[in-house]
């Protein structure tokens, strides 16, 4: 949750346990120095608080060494003394001046001249508190002189302790960035040559590393170089030496001083990006080993980001590189995201807190406001943004150019944080107090230097608050104190902390009822005093007893001052009580109202710390998270039949008004409980309901007069309620109190929250038993997941393409809710080769290669760990486990059925609340069955290369159910008929929340064109390739608890049907005619189809006709040889 915070009431701000002006003011030493100053030394740019004093930077001071005596503005460190406040000596780190060693006959490795005029010296300093710590500081704008150029190195000096200032103890120079051979790389950018060593300073808390900024590293894309002393190495025998980690041998101390230089290349950022701009350490898991945390200010666009890497070797390059765990980017152009940073533990959850400062930062018709981001750290470096700080300053004051870790300021076991804003007129320090949900919305304290303080004329602007020191307790009363640097004002101020003193008060009272007439009774108002940190001493208080103040019905005797509007009491150690007599006058109208009983109580003027003059060692602050009020109401005994009413209260019903159980987790933000209250005895006087809940659960807007929340006692709170308004519960009555819950902490995982009910009165309870009630509130866990993926390209042909195909898919899990999605396990099966039916079996075509496959993957700017399964090979494949997705533009999240989101085939798979379907695409998926968890239950993924047709087509290009079934080949891992040779993708999810921002995982892989156009039938031109993806929960099989749309996106590689028929074709086609018309000529002879019917009989009467006729002409012939 974002929480912006504007403070709008800069006068209000009320002080806390600092002192409200400065204990200790240090300026510029007015030293004799050889060159005359022109302008401020910048005394105060950096700042470093021991116990004995400060050390102060001044990198523009001028020197006073006679060596120096020709160099202008060398800059200079400064250690000022508490024991001589007025006087600041020179901190000696270099007596030598410029030096030139090089020639042209001179082959050392190194570039030693140097060139120190304006070299910042006293730009950055750090060191712990103890006098004996390390002591760090840089001059960042140091020269290596050389015959052709200047090169802007930069160089530190490390001291281990402060206690000689003209010869520091074991002072060693860092300078890494000299070697000739790496001022260039890769023939054109500037590698070393304008690094800027020492930009950036940070000494780990436990003080044996240091890191170093350079961001003018190759180009400024900048990095971070780490410094440590190991045991003795002797040179050149180091087996683990990188070739970017110097060394520099100590024989007399028998020790290695270790610097290692990454190279930006393997971070992965751009040029002119300034990573290491800022630099900061924690043990972000806890109390695993130390991780680091850096700035990029002008990365992602000038937007800005912060990384936290660690220092891994790899053997590949054999060099140690920086390793990214997590990512934040900023939110505005331009803002300087990650100008200041700092490392806390700010809710006490025992895992390190991010505070990143953008003091660039504009509102609407505004310039440089300046904010500070606050991330929680919520485990597994899953970081929450809890609040947005800011300030009300309309002018520029670029709040957050400076963060202070000053540890717990006020010893209530959270970490605190000082944000300076130098520019807010003079300059201004904010002090904001941690608690258990993070850093709050206002400071307890501005500090602003006073105006005795400040130099006439005044240089604008004074720049208070530009340099914050640590926390340090230089006085020893176990509280932190404070430096501040003004280094237009060449000032430092010294801030010192007053001790916490928490009062417990109490009243004790020698009845518990009073009659109906009144009478007299005796109390007690007792103290008693706890120091959280430092050595006890008495306090003076002053306090008011007020008795039945709106009724009038008492008065109180036994007063020191009667007319004194407050009495005094000095509380040492031990417990102290004063006694007062109480007379009551009652009247029968007035019995319905207790006698209320009041004490307020303060810190006497005498013990109250001073707005103004010295340091008051015997004054102290009330803890403000403890109560100066204290409360006790005396009721009336009527209606019963002896002096103590006996009561039978119980609870009849218990009821949850808006949900009806089992509670699904983050479906609402609130639920309201009902409790029916039933007294079956006398009346019951005060009566309460006490109800204990889980510490997830917060009261929503409790009332003072009705309800009290405690603080959470071993994972529960308490929530006390009154009844009734406070008036007795009469005798057989019934009532009903609501309270209204906030469940937006709860989280899943939980099968339930026990609550217990249990029902009070000061009257005597007959039947305790039926008081207290348990409550069990069942909890689901539901969320509706979307997995959108989409290729590209999604079509190629052959006859353009040759050789090998990019193909890129990238996917997005959205979480809809309500629930977050926990334990899930995202797998996405990449098919690699296939052996054809049409080959018999024995040859295999790799599509797919495994070294072309790569992965990136994140989730809120933090790479995922990758696992890959390969089961033909019978063993799991580790490979890219932190390989990092971050996209170039911010994608915002578009619904799911966006034509440029969904591809055509969309397909949504879901499981019914508490009902078990199958669904479509896993019925034929092994994932609807099985989990493939490790190497040695990985199976063998089959395919028959067929995939059932889309439900869901759109007007893409190439539509699945629109390809010809005996043209086409589908290469996925679907099904178990043909072999297919997959690779598993397996990501373990963290923590998904509902929210914006999804889940990416981006997969590049190459297709063998080649190899697919030799393996394809001929009558085969089109190929299919899919990359199935699900969504699993080993302890969910059957999916309840969530469900998911999703859809398969494919590339098509298909080639053109040629227009042109063979020569074999017409052969085949005449022979086989031929052959066709034979044979149905010959069966239509054989059944007489040829035969001609009527030509037969008009023959066979052609013939009869001339028989007849013949025989007519014989006959004649024959008559008439007769007649002759």
């Amino acid at each position: 949750m974002i929480i912006p915070v504007l403070l709008t009431y800069l006068s209000t701000v009320d002080g806390f346990n600092l002192s409200p002006v400065a204990n200790y003011v240090f300026t510029q030493p007015a030293l004799k120095t050889f060159i005359r100053p022109t302008r401020s030394s910048y005394f105060g740019f950096s700042v470093n608080l021991r116990t004995s004093g400060v050390l102060v930077g001044a990198p523009q001071a001028q020197s006073d060494l006679e060596y120096q005596r020709n160099i202008n503005e060398t800059g200079a460190i400064y250690k000022c003394s508490f024991e001589k406040p007025t006087e600041c000596v020179p901190y000696r780190l270099d007596r030598q001046g410029n030096t030139n060693y090089e020639d042209y006959y001179t082959n050392h490795p190194e570039i030693r001249s140097e060139l120190k005029e304006h070299q910042m010296l006293g730009a950055t300093v750090d060191g712990l508190g103890s006098d004996g710590a390390w002591f760090v500081a840089c001059a960042p704008q140091l020269k290596g002189n050389t015959e052709i150029a200047y090169l802007l190195h930069g160089v530190c000096y490390l001291t281990e302790g402060v206690e000689a200032t003209e010869e520091p103890n074991n002072l060693f120079k860092i300078k890494p960035l000299r070697g000739k051979a790496q001022q260039r790389r890769y023939g054109k950018s500037y590698n070393y040559m304008y690094g800027e060593q020492g930009f950036s300073l940070h000494v780990t808390d436990d003080g044996d590393e240091v890191l170093i900024g350079a961001p003018g590293v190759m180009d400024w894309r900048g990095t971070v170089l780490r410094y440590r002393q190991r045991a003795a190495v002797v040179p050149g025998y180091d087996p683990a030496s990188r070739s970017n980690v110097h060394q520099e041998y100590n024989r007399w101390r028998r020790l290695t001083h270790e610097c290692v230089v990454p190279n930006p290349i393997y971070t992965n950022v751009p040029s002119n990006s300034y990573f290491g701009y800022a630099v900061s350490s924690g043990r972000f898991l806890g109390n695993h080993k130390v991780l680091y945390v850096a700035s990029a200010p002008q990365a992602r666009s000038q937007h800005g980001e912060v990384i936290i890497f660690d220092y891994a070797d790899n053997r590949t390059v054999w060099e140690t590189v920086i390793v990214r765990y997590r990512t934040f980017v900023g939110q505005q152009f331009g803002e300087y995201f990650g100008y200041a940073l700092l490392t806390e533990d700010f809710n006490s959850d025992g895992l390190p807190d991010l505070a990143i400062g953008a003091p660039m930062h504009s509102r609407a018709r505004e310039h440089d406001n300046g904010v500070v981001y606050v991330f929680l750290n919520a485990g597994e470096l899953n970081f929450e943004l809890q609040s947005k700080l800011a300030s009300s300053y309309e002018l520029g004051g670029r709040f957050g150019t400076s963060l202070g870790k000053i540890g717990d300021l006020n010893r209530d076991g959270y970490g605190d944080i000082a944000i300076g804003a130098p520019f807010e007129e003079a300059g201004a320090v904010y002090i904001f107090l941690g608690s258990a949900n993070g850093v709050p919305s206002r400071p307890s304290q501005r500090l602003v230097p006073s105006a005795a303080h400040l130099r006439t004329p005044s240089r604008q602007p004074y720049m208070f608050g530009h340099a914050l020191s640590r926390g340090i307790d230089i006085d020893g009363n176990g509280y932190t104190d404070l430096a501040v640097g003004a280094p237009n004002g060449e000032a430092v101020y010294v801030f010192r902390s007053y001790p916490i003193v928490r009062i417990e008060a109490r009243i004790n009272s020698t009845k518990r009822e009073l009659p109906e007439e009144g009478g007299v009774f005796e109390i007690a108002v007792c103290w008693s005093t706890e120091y959280p940190a430092g050595v006890p001493f008495p306090v003076a208080l002053q306090y008011t007893l007020d008795v039945d103040g709106q009724m009038g019905r008492a008065s109180v005797g036994n007063r020191s001052s009667p007319e004194a509007p407050h009495e005094s009491v000095t509380v040492s150690g031990d417990p102290l009580c004063r006694q007062y007599s109480i007379t009551v006058n009652a009247s029968p109208t007035t019995l319905y109202k207790p006698i209320a009983i009041e004490v307020e109580f303060g810190m006497a003027a005498t013990a109250t710390p001073p707005k103004g003059g010295p340091f008051c060692d015997r004054c102290a602050i009330l803890d403000p998270d403890v109560s100066n009020h204290v409360q006790e109401r005396i009721p009336f005994k009527t209606g019963c039949r002896k002096e103590v009413c006996e009561t039978d209260l119980k609870i009849t019903n218990i009821r949850w008004v808006d949900i009806v159980p089992p509670f699904v987790v983050g479906s609402a933000k609130k639920v309201t409980l009902e409790v029916e209250v039933e007294n079956a005895g006398e009346n019951a006087y005060l009566p309460q309901v006490n109800v204990s809940v889980p510490s997830s659960l917060r009261l929503v807007h409790p009332s003072p007069s009705e309800c009290a929340q405690s603080g959470a006692v071993r994972g529960e709170i308490s929530i006390l309620c009154g009844l009734n308004n406070g008036l007795p519960l009469k005798a057989f009555t019934r009532m009903k109190h609501s309270l209204t819950l906030d469940v937006t902490q709860v989280q899943p995982g939980t099968a339930f929250l026990e609550l217990r009910l249990q029902v009070l009165t000061t009257s005597k309870e007959q039947w305790p038993r039926d008081n207290e009630v348990e409550e069990r509130l069942l909890l689901r866990e539901f969320s509706h997941i979307d997995i959108v993926s989409k290729t590209t390209p999604r079509e190629a042909n052959f006859e353009t393409l040759t050789g090998f195909l990019n193909v890129s898919q990238l996917v997005k899990l959205h979480n809809n809710g309500p629930s977050t999605l926990s334990g899930a396990l995202f797998l996405a099966d990449i098919p690699l080769s296939y052996t054809p039916t049409h080959l018999g079996g024995e040859k295999s075509c790799p599509v797919v290669r495994l070294e072309d496959i790569t992965v990136r993957s994140s989730y809120n700017e933090t790479p995922l760990e990758v696992d890959w399964i390969q089961a033909a090979g019978g063993k799991g494949l580790l490979k890219q486990t932190f390989a990092f997705y971050s996209k170039k533009q911010p994608e915002p999240y578009y619904p799911a059925r966006e034509e440029d989101d969904v591809p055509s085939n969309f397909e949504f798979t879901v499981v019914p609340y508490n009902v078990h379907e199958p669904e479509l695409l896993d019925e034929k998926h092994p994932y609807a069955h099985a989990l493939v968890g490790n190497a040695a239950s990985a199976r063998q993924k089959r395919s028959n290369l067929w995939l059932a047709p889309p439900t869901r087509p759109s007007s893409a290009s190439i539509q699945l159910d629109e390809l010809p079934t005996l043209r086409s080949v589908h290469f996925n891992c679907a099904q178990n008929l043909s072999d297919v040779e997959c690779l598993q993708l397996q990501i373990w999810l963290p923590p998904f929340p509902v929210a914006n921002k999804p889940i990416y995982v981006e997969l590049q892989y190459r297709l063998n064109l080649n190899a697919i156009a030799a393996c394809m039938r001929e009558q085969e031109d089109i190929f299919v390739v899919q990359v199935l993806t699900d969504l699993v929960k080993p302890l969910d099989e059957r999916k309840e608890t969530f469900r998911i749309a999703r859809n398969h996106p494919y590339t098509v590689v298909y080639r053109d049907v040629s227009v042109s028929t063979p020569i074999w074709i017409y052969v085949t086609s005449s022979f086989g005619g031929l052959l066709l018309l034979a044979a149905i000529t010959y069966t239509m002879h054989r059944v007489g189809f040829f035969e001609r019917h009527m030509r037969q009989e008009m023959e066979k009467m052609n013939r009869e006709s001339g028989i007849l006729d013949s025989t007519t002409d014989q006959e004649e012939t024959a008559q008439e040889v007769s007649e002759i």
